[in-house]
């Protein structure tokens, strides 16, 4: 007997990756969310450890479902979210600022998803 999984059908895998990619969206927010957390005047560093754990978990999630094109898509929506809560909306409103802890957020995101990527198979197998 094997212990590998046995393949999902064509709907199921879908379906899973749309979790996957949902996943990515949501831990984005909540990252971007957790950039300005301090403890007195010390950056806590929680928002770099969920974008390097989340980009690369999500990363080899995808992978296992679609190979090196699913392993990609998380962090695509990833960067996405998190360029958009890093550009000042017409309010003023800013989450994520251009200050370091903001852009080490998106250097490690960035360069967690690249490693996944890399990572990943070239096909589903």
């Amino acid at each position: 007997m094997s212990d590998e999984p046995a393949p999902l059908g064509p709907r199921a895998t879908a379906a899973a990756y749309g979790l996957v990619l949902l996943l990515a969206l949501l831990l984005a927010v909540w990252g971007a969310f957790l950039v300005p957390l301090r403890w007195g005047t010390v950056v806590l560093p929680a928002s770099w450890a969920v974008a390097a754990a989340s980009n690369l978990a999500l990363g080899r999630a995808g992978a296992r479902l679609l190979g090196r094109p699913g392993a990609i898509g998380p962090g695509v929506v990833w960067v996405v979210v998190a360029l958009t809560f890093g550009s000042r909306r017409s309010e003023g409103d800013l989450v994520i600022p251009g200050t370091t802890p903001g852009l080490v957020f998106l250097l490690v995101g960035a360069v967690a998803s690249a490693v996944a990527y890399a990572l990943a198979p070239p096909s589903r197998g």
